[in-house]
């Protein structure tokens, strides 16, 4: 973003862009240990920023899928846990960055609003990284040694993340 003149700030979904942007990028890198899992990772950042930049709710949550899905995958290629569920955390960040751009856009677009974004992006990563925490837990003291046990928990943490969201 370029400086603004004095008493000028950025307005409307502008800042909830930006972190929605940061975010589905923090995931991408995540996702980056398999050549499959980058592909998907990045037409999930295309899809999740053409969904806000048109408004297309559709777009984004297949935006948003293909990312938690990528870093799924990165799992299957080998990725620790602690980074999938890293980078699943930056997908949901991403996702209610890229929802929240739209609706702020929509509701008040001439209005500064980062210190909203950074409040509400504060919330939802606390709450995401606390259902991964916890989900993390529950494997290290399951059995430690099962990835298919991590892929569910991993699975659960997310939707959990998810309902706490809405």
């Amino acid at each position: 973003m370029t400086a603004q003149p004095s008493g000028h700030h950025v307005t409307g979904g502008a800042p909830a862009v930006l972190v929605a942007l940061v975010a589905a990028l923090a995931a991408t890198f995540v996702a980056a240990v398999t050549v499959p899992g980058t592909v998907v990772a990045v037409a999930g950042t295309a899809a999740l920023g053409a969904g806000t930049v048109h408004d297309g709710r559709r777009m984004r949550l297949t935006g948003a899928a293909l990312l938690v899905g990528s870093v799924a995958y990165g799992a299957y290629g080998g990725l620790p846990i602690p980074a999938v569920l890293g980078g699943t955390v930056a997908a949901l960040v991403a996702a209610d960055g890229a929802e929240r751009a739209v609706a702020l856009d929509a509701q008040v677009p001439d209005a500064a609003t980062g210190r909203l974004v950074l409040r509400r992006t504060g919330t939802t990563l606390l709450v995401a990284s606390v259902a991964a925490g916890v989900g993390y837990g529950a494997y290290r003291v399951g059995s430690g040694e099962a990835p298919a046990a991590a892929a569910a928990l991993l699975l659960v943490g997310a939707l959990l993340s998810a309902a706490a969201l809405r």
